[in-house]
């Protein structure tokens, strides 16, 4: 859509609408749908799931109305719709200033871009809780980038538009005093044309931002979840296959190297990183960063048991479960066991 939307702003500024007079009424629709996608994209990624509740019919507000303008328009007789075609390939400054029954179509820029704005503006809350907690492993600090950088494109292009609306309503001077901004708001297309490059390169380079991250309860590796044996997994994935995979990775220890990441896992195994967080979500409901620290501890109090805390220290340990710091391996051990390392180094005596 927002592909569709770069390309009328092109025919139209760059002169050729009368070329493509079939392409100038019928977008309205569509683009008063862009915020959908970015708002339940969001949501399903902070979730890790899709729902919907009653209060989000609110979004279907500027469609609907497009939808009676729209209809209103290709109802009336032929010579209404060429008046404003011709109108706008004669002026396309003024093009914004067609009016149709419930709004005019300077009116409808406005409304939809509010909108954008409203939804990026409730999402603040939940996106700085998701950035703020969870795991900290590689596959969450690019998500985490990616939500930032996205959100930040999306605002920009929120507010430029809803500036540029009011101006075409002259409620406001702003685009015409500041030069950089070309005539006729060209700076609004080139973003836009530069907004689209971004969101369509970044996710060509880090593809495992389109999948989300895991946020079940983490649950010990041992308790497997049960499926249907009907059930499929997704990517073509052999259960037995990957568990071997894993039942190799464990008997290898590379999850003790300190550097030890998902890109790393995903080179062990041979497999694509986005693969392994599907499985072991799926297969443990736990995210990568839970399984790996999840075999360390297992590790930890196999030392443990047999009395490595006799002779080192519990830095040493840290370091030989692969953590960098004592600090980080207490808590993860006191949060997956319930007892810090020397209380449960007296245990096993």
């Amino acid at each position: 859509m927002l592909s569709v939307y770069a390309l009328q702003a092109f025919i139209i500024d760059g002169g050729y609408l009368k070329h493509f007079q079939w392409f100038f009424l019928w977008p309205l629709l569509p683009y008063h749908l862009i915020f959908i996608p970015i708002y339940y994209y969001f949501k399903v990624i902070i979730t890790d799931k899709l729902s919907f509740n009653k209060m989000e019919l609110i979004l279907l507000v500027p469609f609907f109305l497009g939808v009676i303008d729209v209809g209103y328009v290709y109802l009336q007789p032929e010579n209404f719709y060429q008046n404003i075609i011709s109108g706008a390939i004669s002026n396309p400054e003024t093009r914004l200033n067609a009016e149709y029954l419930l709004l005019s179509l300077d009116q409808h820029l406005l409304m939809r871009h509010l909108w954008q704005l409203g939804v990026l503006v409730i999402i603040i809350p939940e996106i700085s809780f998701f950035i703020k907690n969870g795991d900290n492993d590689e596959l969450k600090s690019i998500l985490n980038k990616w939500l930032l950088v996205f959100w930040g494109i999306l605002m920009i292009m929120a507010v430029l538009a809803i500036i540029y609306a009011l101006e075409k309503m002259m409620l406001v001077n702003i685009f015409g005093s500041l030069i950089l901004l070309g005539e006729n708001g060209g700076i609004i297309t080139f973003f836009l044309y530069i907004a689209l490059f971004l969101i369509g390169i970044i996710p060509i380079y880090f593809p495992s931002i389109l999948y989300g991250y895991p946020q079940q309860e983490v649950k010990p590796v041992e308790e497997v979840k049960t499926r249907n044996e009907t059930e499929v997994l997704k990517f073509g994935l052999d259960e037995q296959e990957v568990n071997l995979k894993l039942e190799n990775l464990k008997n290898s220890k590379a999850y003790l190297n300190q550097n030890f990441s998902l890109t790393e896992c995903a080179r062990e195994l041979n497999m694509p990183s986005h693969h392994i967080s599907y499985f072991l979500k799926q297969q443990y409901e736990m995210s990568f960063t839970a399984y790996k620290n999840s075999l360390r501890m297992d590790h930890a109090r196999n030392l443990i048991a047999n009395g490595y805390l006799q002779n080192n220290t519990i830095e040493a340990l840290a370091q030989e479960c692969g953590f960098t710091s004592r600090t980080s391996f207490s808590k993860i051990f006191k949060s997956n066991l319930d007892v810090s390392p020397s209380e449960y180094a007296l245990v096993c005596k």
